[in-house]
């Protein structure tokens, strides 16, 4: 027995929110097809969609993403009786399943694919998603709670059978806020909307990576320079005329990882990989080139040179010109064969780039580098 299945409550009021939240637009679908794309992305089957107020509407759209739903007649007594209705139509060969709240559609699939990966390979009875050291959802449940939650009387909720099983819960570790992020109220949607699908690391995720990766804090302060110094360029290119404008959020979250591989050989393939591990697939683009890279002069500029230049104007925290950073190098690795004569086309290569940073902005990126960091 290794199936693995998800339950979707999606039976609530909305009362909070004033309008029916599994129907609420989100990206080219509804919240709802949002929460069970998630699962079908990772082939779990079956997907359980527990109905109750606006019936038909939610049923309609269940059917329409894909899935049979099922209905929670006593669904005004909240919650755990529709966490009730999904265990009672779960197949008899399923050994866990996901409990996803409707409500929380910004769970990463990736982050889906990692719970599937660690159940697999640990069988726990409780497997948490945790996020800067807090439990969010989906939690996966073990076939051997489903007694306990059954003969539960319903006070607390599941979380009060939950917390008897302590003992035998684990704690997966992910880089996604949307484990801890659902839509009670208005603003929370337009957070939802806005979030939606962002395949780069905000701020907080940035963090939660440095833990994981157990980043030393002298690399992390790098970072933080090179992002200060990315969101200063990505601000002047802003104010040109007549081009397409950057992404000063996918800027800082590329700056704030780019070197989150540091200490492995090719670094930055390792960063690139471990951003995809996780989702932020813009972001992996990034870094992934973040040590060399050209530009044609019939390309635009884009984020990802913005954030390679801000990490040749900043050693360690400070800012240096560029040919210092590279003439540096040359320094440490000049007794390597063929490595004086790679650096130096890196150094013409960031050079080239620099001048048309210059020329864009209309004013030199080595001063805007100084300001950033003064």
């Amino acid at each position: 027995m290794s199936g693995l299945a998800a339950i979707i409550p999606a039976a609530g009021l909305s009362s909070r929110m004033g309008r029916c939240k599994p129907l609420l637009p989100l990206g080219g679908g509804t919240v709802l097809s949002r929460c069970i794309a998630l699962f079908q992305e990772n082939r779990i089957d079956p997907i359980l969609v527990v109905t109750g107020k606006n019936r038909d509407a939610v049923s309609s759209e269940a059917v329409r993403a894909g899935v049979i739903p099922i209905h929670n007649n006593h669904f005004e007594q909240g919650m755990f009786s529709s966490v009730l209705t999904g265990i009672g139509a779960l197949p008899p060969d399923v050994s866990a399943f996901f409990l996803l709240p409707v409500d929380m559609p910004l769970v990463r699939p990736e982050t889906i694919s990692r719970l599937v990966d660690e159940y697999r390979r640990t069988a726990p009875a409780l497997l948490y998603p945790r996020f800067l050291g807090e439990r969010g959802h989906p939690p996966v449940i073990g076939r051997e709670l489903l007694p306990d939650i059954l003969h539960h009387d319903g006070f607390g909720g599941l979380r009060t059978v939950l917390q008897r099983h302590e003992a035998d819960a684990l704690d997966l570790d992910v880089a996604d806020s949307g484990t801890l992020l659902d839509l009670d109220h208005p603003e929370d949607y337009e957070h939802a909307l806005a979030r939606f699908d962002t395949a780069y690391p905000n701020e907080r995720e940035c963090r939660q990576l440095w833990a994981m990766r157990d980043l030393p804090e002298h690399i992390a302060d790098h970072c933080r320079a090179v992002a200060r110094v990315a969101a200063a360029l990505c601000a002047r290119l802003n104010t040109r005329s007549g081009v397409a404008a950057l992404n000063p959020a996918l800027v800082r979250g590329a700056a704030l990882t780019h070197d989150i591989g540091k200490g492995t050989k090719r670094h930055e393939t390792v960063g690139a990989n471990l951003l995809r591990t996780h989702g932020f697939h813009a972001a992996a683009d990034i870094v992934a080139e973040h040590f060399d890279l050209t530009l044609p002069l019939d390309q635009p500029i884009t984020e990802k040179e913005v954030v390679f230049l801000a990490d040749k104007l900043v050693r360690c925290q400070s800012p240096v010109a560029l040919d210092a950073r590279y003439l540096e190098k040359l320094a440490a690795h000049r007794h390597e064969p063929g490595a004086g004569q790679a650096i130096l086309g890196r150094l013409e290569r960031a050079r080239s780039l620099l001048s048309r940073f210059d020329r864009e902005m209309g004013i030199p990126a080595e001063l805007l580098a100084r300001e950033a960091l003064a």
